[in-house]
C-alpha cells in the first residue's frame, strides 16, 4: 500500500531578506527537531538557533496568539512552524507546558492549536514557543523545574527547507541578514537589543521594516 506523505508548507512568498541577501554558515547544520513529517516546507527567514560546535541547528518555534481563540484552541500567527507533539509554553510562564495534540491550518489568516491542557491568562498578543517541560516538585529533594524555551534565535534559516522521507535533512544558516519584519513570523520584542533592531544573541541579524 503507497504512503501519502501530507505536504505541510509553511508560509511566506515574499523574499524575507532585504535585497535577497544573506550571509551562509559553512556547511550544513543537521536538524535537530524530528517532528517535522516528509513532505513539510519551512520557509527561509525563519529563526533559527545554530549549534557551532556540534553543527546541529534547530528552527524556532514560536506564534503569536490572535483573538477569537480559547486557552487550549488559541489562534496563533502563520509561519509558526509548530508540530503536532510539540511542547509548549506561554513566553513569561513557566509553569505550564501542554503539548500541541492537532494543528488545523485550513484558516489562511491564523492556525488553531489543540493543547493538552489550558494555559490559564492566554490572550491576544501572548507568544507560545516550543518549551523544554515543566516538572513539578516531588518533594524536598526534588524542586520544581521551570518550563523555558527550547531554543534561542541566534540565525535565521538561508534558504527553504524540505523535509524528505529518506536522508538528513542539514539547514543552512544565516548568521549576517537584513530580515523584513512584514514577511517574517511575529517575535517577542524581548529578543532584540534595548532600544534597537537586531537580535541580542546575534546582533548581525537586523529586522526592519520596509
Amino acid at each position: 500500500m503507497a504512503i501519502d506523505f501530507k505536504k505541510t508548507t509553511y508560509p511566506g512568498s515574499m523574499d524575507p531578506f532585504w535585497r535577497k541577501e544573506a550571509k551562509i554558515l559553512p556547511g550544513g547544520f543537521k536538524l535537530k527537531q524530528t517532528t517535522f513529517s516528509a513532505g513539510d516546507v519551512i520557509r527561509k527567514g525563519s529563526f533559527v538557533y545554530a549549534d557551532i560546535d556540534k553543527m546541529e541547528a534547530a528552527i524556532i518555534k514560536i506564534g503569536m496568539v490572535l483573538d477569537g481563540g480559547t486557552t487550549t484552541k488559541p489562534r496563533v500567527s502563520k509561519k509558526n512552524c509548530f508540530c503536532i507533539g510539540d511542547t509548549v509554553m506561554k513566553l513569561g510562564v513557566s509553569t505550564s507546558s501542554p503539548s500541541i495534540s492537532a494543528i488545523d491550518r485550513s484558516n489562511p489568516d491564523y492556525d488553531v492549536l489543540t493543547l493538552s491542557t489550558a494555559i490559564s491568562g492566554l490572550s491576544e498578543g501572548d507568544f507560545l514557543q516550543e518549551a523544554t517541560p515543566y516538572q513539578a516538585s516531588a518533594g524536598e529533594t526534588t524542586p520544581a523545574v521551570d518550563a523555558s524555551p527550547k531554543y534561542v534565535a541566534n540565525a535565521a534559516l538561508g534558504a527553504d527547507l524540505e523535509i524528505k522521507n529518506s536522508g538528513l535533512p542539514t539547514i543552512d544558516a544565516a548568521y549576517d541578514a537584513i530580515l523584513l519584519k512584514s514577511v517574517i513570523t511575529p517575535f517577542p520584542a524581548e529578543w532584540l537589543v534595548s532600544d534597537g533592531f537586531c537580535l541580542k544573541a546575534n546582533p548581525n541579524i537586523i529586522i526592519i521594516n520596509q
